[in-house]
């Protein structure tokens, strides 16, 4: 079979020759610490380097440019000691480290004010000439896709996502009470593009996927109310679920960090039917999960993170209980986001090692 093959197969429950595996990448200073360790310089796959890249896919996403267009200006304002001050392609200000990797501490927003949402929108989020947003040799990618044997993947949506994004996590929770008809217009006009991609991209490829990305979540749940989420979001995942559904396309990839088990009814009623990377840290856990929304929850990622540095025998107990959502299917395991600095090179290889043995639970 082929990774392509293994990936739906699993999750429409279907039997598989191998199980895949969703391969987490490294942060930049778990990589410095790896080499430190004996990763050898010069490797930038470490699943490849250490023979185990056969047991995930690849995905090729084919979406236009969604969100902000054009982008921002990325530049570099300053440094100073071991800080770097910048802004991206957000038109965010952010302060980050120069040599390790964490999260930014964002300085800045475009967005404060309903005025600076409507200048953004008319700014960027033009949709009058949607061939803008398609690269020149967007039907050469999606082709080249195709003769890989690629994952095919279309957006359907980074609505919350994308105000988040451009307002931060206060500014956007303001503006979704305080000017929720220009909140709504950012949706709609990020929905036409979305439409826009998936009506092209059926006329030319098997689509094999419906893409969400949110990050509309923290550790004690959503960063909206369910009520919200329902009247502003959910009716922009129902059209897109609706028309992926007439084109015979019923997967769906939902990534978001944090605990939105309360809004998971209601995706699923609209068809979106998954989650990842599935914190553990957050209560998203594999085996709750499938207790709590059955088969028709489609699960990535899963594996506490925090377990790897514990070594051989706390990986392999973790798997062994996460076995039966394994072996059901419907569920592609691997750790719940990125690898941290705190896993050692040797700590991720016996990782792997237990990985290569999940593969073979068919």
């Amino acid at each position: 079979m082929t990774p392509r093959e293994r990936f739906l197969n699993t999750l429409n429950y279907q039997p598989v020759d191998q199980r895949p595996c969703y391969l987490a990448w490294p942060w930049f200073d778990t990589l410095a610490r790896w080499r430190r360790e004996g990763l050898p310089d010069g490797v930038t796959d470490v699943h490849e380097h250490l023979g185990v890249s056969g047991l995930g896919y690849r995905v090729s996403n084919i979406t236009p440019a969604a969100g902000v267009f054009p982008d921002y200006p990325v530049k570099i304002l300053r440094e100073d000691g071991e800080f770097i001050y910048k802004t991206d392609r957000y038109g965010r200000t952010a302060k980050e480290f120069k040599d390790h990797s964490s999260f930014p501490e964002w300085l800045e927003f475009p967005v404060k004010t309903p005025e600076d949402l409507r200048r953004l929108l008319d700014e960027h989020f033009d949709v009058d000439n949607l061939d803008a947003r398609f690269p020149a040799d967007w039907l050469e990618q999606v082709h080249a896709a195709e003769q890989r044997g690629d994952v095919i993947l279309i957006d359907g949506g980074c609505y919350y996502w994308t105000l988040r994004s451009v307002a931060g996590v206060d500014g956007a929770g303001y503006l979704l009470y305080d000017a929720p008809e220009l909140v709504g217009e950012l949706f709609e006009r990020y929905h036409a593009v979305v439409m826009e991609g998936l009506r092209r991209a059926v006329k030319v490829t098997r689509v094999d996927i419906i893409g969400f990305g949110e990050d509309f979540a923290c550790k004690s749940g959503p960063l909206l109310s369910p009520a919200m989420f329902r009247d502003m979001i959910l009716p922009h995942y129902k059209k897109v679920m609706d028309f992926a559904h007439a084109h015979d396309v019923r997967l769906t990839w939902h990534d978001s960090d944090g605990d939105y088990r309360l809004l998971l009814p209601d995706m699923l009623s609209a068809g979106v039917n998954s989650t990842c990377p599935c914190e553990v840290a957050s209560g998203m856990e594999p085996v709750g999960l499938r207790r709590q929304f059955g088969r028709e929850l489609r699960i990535g990622g899963g594996f506490d993170k925090r377990i790897v540095p514990l070594g051989r025998s706390a990986v392999a107990a973790e798997f062994a209980r996460l076995r039966p959502v394994i072996e059901e299917g419907g569920y592609i395991p691997g750790i719940d986001h990125s690898i941290p600095a705190d896993v050692s090179y040797d700590r991720y290889r016996e990782y792997v090692d237990e990985l290569v043995k999940v593969s073979a639970w068919v």
